[in-house]
C-alpha cells in the first residue's frame, strides 16, 4: 500500500515533514570528496521534493522519481530538476545514465533487491548509491519524558505499518548485486518545534496515516488527540521544542 499517494497525505506532508536535509547533503559531500558538481543525479522515492532540490548543492542536472502523484503535484520546483512517475524498480532512463542516485527515507517501501538491480544498471561505472534516513527518535532536549511518551503512549495508539527494516546490508550481500558496500555513517539532527508543528509532523507520518486509511479515525481526530497529549511538553502554543532526530547514511558503490 502506498501510504503517500491522497492529495490530502502530499498536502500535509509539503508542510509538515522538516528540512534536514541540506545537511544530510553536506556529510554526502564531504564524504565522496565532491570539489565540483555532479552532472547528473537521481532521487528515487522523492515525496515533495525536499531530498531532490538539496541535490542541486552537488549536482548540475537533478532529477526525481515517485509512485505519488499528489506528492509530485506540490513538489519543489527548479528549472534544474525534472519529476517523473515511477515505482523505484523501474525507472524510466538508460542505462549508466546518472553520477549518483540517492534515497530518502524509502528504502524500506521497496523491493530492495529488484531496485538494487535497476540502481545499477542506471548508475555510471564506479558511481554511488547513497541511501539515508532521517528517523524519529523521539529525543526532546531536556525532557526525558518525551521519550517515555512516545514509546508508551504514541507507538500503542498508532504502531508502525510493515515494512522492510530487515534487509541484510553487508558487503557479501551487495556484490551479488554489483555493488560494494563502503561504509555507514550515523549522526543526530536538531529541529525545532512549536507544539502545531509536532502535531503536523507526526500526522506525516505512516502510523497516522494507516490509521486515518483504515477508517480508524479521522485527521481531526488525531489533531484534538495530539494537542492534549503534547500540551504537556510545551509551555504554551508559541513555546518551542528542540527534538533530535537519529539519521544514518549507507555509501554503497557500483563495483565495476
Amino acid at each position: 500500500m502506498n501510504y503517500f499517494s491522497s492529495k490530502i497525505a502530499a498536502k500535509r506532508y509539503s508542510k509538515g515533514r522538516p528540512d534536514f536535509h541540506s545537511n544530510t547533503i553536506r556529510h554526502i559531500k564531504n564524504y565522496l570528496h565532491l570539489d565540483k558538481k555532479l552532472n547528473k543525479a537521481l532521487d528515487i522515492a522523492c515525496g515533495t521534493g525536499l531530498s531532490t532540490s538539496a541535490l542541486l548543492e552537488i549536482a548540475t542536472n537533478v532529477y526525481g522519481t515517485d509512485t505519488s502523484q499528489a506528492m509530485l503535484d506540490v513538489a519543489a520546483q527548479s528549472d534544474k530538476i525534472q519529476y517523473a512517475l515511477a515505482p523505484a524498480e523501474q525507472q524510466p532512463f538508460g542505462d549508466d545514465a546518472f553520477d549518483l542516485i540517492t534515497v530518502s527515507s524509502g528504502v524500506h517501501w521497496f523491493d530492495i533487491d529488484k531496485f538494487l538491480i535497476e540502481a545499477n544498471r542506471l548508475l555510471k561505472s564506479r558511481c554511488w548509491l547513497v541511501l539515508y534516513e532521517n528517523y524519529f527518535i523521539a529525543e526532546m532536549v531536556g525532557n526525558a519524558d518525551f521519550t517515555h511518551w512516545f514509546a508508551d503512549v504514541y507507538l500503542k495508539q498508532f504502531p508502525s505499518p510493515p515494512r522492510n527494516n530487515n534487509y541484510v546490508w553487508t558487503n557479501e550481500n551487495l556484490i551479488l548485486k554489483g555493488f560494494n558496500f563502503v561504509g555507514e555513517v550515523r549522526f543526530k539532527n536538531a529541529i525545532t518545534f512549536t507544539k502545531e508543528q509536532l502535531a503536523l509532523y507526526f500526522t506525516t507520518q505512516s502510523n497516522i496515516i494507516a490509521a486515518v486509511v483504515k477508517r480508524l479515525t479521522t485527521y481531526e481526530q488525531v489533531e484534538n488527540w495530539l494537542d492534549q497529549e503534547l500540551t504537556a511538553f510545551f509551555d504554551d502554543a508559541g513555546s518551542t521544542r528542540t527534538i533530535n532526530y537519529g539519521n544514518w547514511i549507507k555509501y554503497i558503490q557500483r563495483a565495476t
